[in-house]
């Protein structure tokens, strides 16, 4: 995540950022279920690119703290969510000095211009038994994704490379860290009427688990437990 051209564009996006997400409500309403899934409330936990707070907020740390590369972000987010940490960081430059039992990093890796340096800071900031959850959009979702913005229907990206299952993984092996679970989630990411059944009948758990807009890969340390038998893994690392 560089604090050049990524970070003046979320400084000129921040005072229209929750704006963006009242449009996409859905969407963020899934994505911070998908999260509350992992990680527990009452821990301490970090959010990498934490934007406004709001996600940070909604998983009810005991100690929550946020870091993103953009002070107008950092300031929003200060105001709207005193009881909370946040300051301005670049993991580029290296981790905080802190540990977490959770760190969560949401739409972000595709921001970053090196992901195995992103990925090894975000490892070196797990307790011993900590968990690492990245969320990033299915590439499959490109062309969809791309339309919405050129139609202004969701929040422009600025500089961005989609980033697959393979990228995720391979860059966390290189980290030291293993997969507990991988999921995809969400094919339809507006509340339409009749059509939102996809995402939670049964027989649609095969279409999901490859079209799904939400992919969410969950790490831990080599030295931690090992993962739940309960924890879905897909074999073909796509």
């Amino acid at each position: 995540m560089s604090s050049g051209p990524v970070g003046k564009h979320f400084d000129d996006v921040a005072p229209e950022y929750d704006g963006w997400k009242a449009k996409a409500h859905h969407y963020y309403s899934a994505l911070k279920a998908s999260l509350a899934e992992i990680v527990p409330p009452r821990n301490h936990v970090l959010e990498v690119g934490c934007a406004t707070g709001d996600i940070l907020a909604s998983l009810d740390p005991a100690d929550g703290v946020g870091i993103d590369i953009s002070p107008a972000m950092i300031q929003i987010a200060s105001r709207k969510h005193p009881d909370l940490r946040f300051r301005v960081h670049d993991l580029m430059e290296g981790p905080l000095d802190e540990r977490f039992d959770y760190v969560v990093a949401a739409d972000v890796a595709e921001h970053v211009p090196d992901l195995d340096v992103c990925v090894r800071a975000m490892a070196g900031m797990l307790t011993e038994n900590g968990v690492l959850v990245i969320v990033t959009a299915n590439p499959a979702w490109a062309p969809v994704l791309y339309l919405a913005e050129l139609l202004h229907l969701k929040m422009p990206e600025g500089d961005h490379q989609w980033r697959s299952r393979k990228d995720l993984l391979a860059a966390a092996v290189r980290a030291g860290l293993r997969e507990r679970s991988f999921t995809r989630s969400l094919l339809v990411p507006k509340d339409l009427v009749g059509v939102g059944v996809l995402d939670r009948a049964r027989w649609a758990s095969g279409i999901r688990r490859r079209f799904g807009l939400i992919q969410r890969a969950v790490f831990e340390t080599e030295r931690g437990p090992q993962a739940s038998p309960s924890d879905p893994v897909y074999p073909d690392p796509t």
